[in-house]
């Protein structure tokens, strides 16, 4: 198998192997693969985020209640702020 790596992900993993953490990139290589594998394992099944995601597309959906607080926080500063007048408001 040929994988291709970022160059500085590839910088990192030699670093590992020469500082003696693994005995080789392919060690080290099949070490993340294992770790995401058992990481994959764990998640509960459904859609995985595509590329095409927005990678903060839901972030907040864990904690309904903050991002509410935020967001009128937000609003009452919008509704506050001299700075700025929109019309119709």
């Amino acid at each position: 198998m040929t994988i291709h790596l970022p160059p500085q992900v590839e910088d990192s993993i030699q670093a590992a192997v020469r500082t003696g953490r693994f005995a080789s990139v392919d060690d080290a290589m099949t070490e993340a693969a294992r770790r995401l594998l058992r990481e994959i394992a764990q998640e509960p099944p459904g859609p995985r985020p595509t590329a095409t995601t927005p990678p903060l597309l839901g972030a907040m959906s864990d904690d309904a209640a903050e991002l509410d607080e935020i967001v009128a926080e937000a609003m009452k500063r919008r509704r506050e702020g001299p700075w700025r007048t929109v019309a119709g408001e």
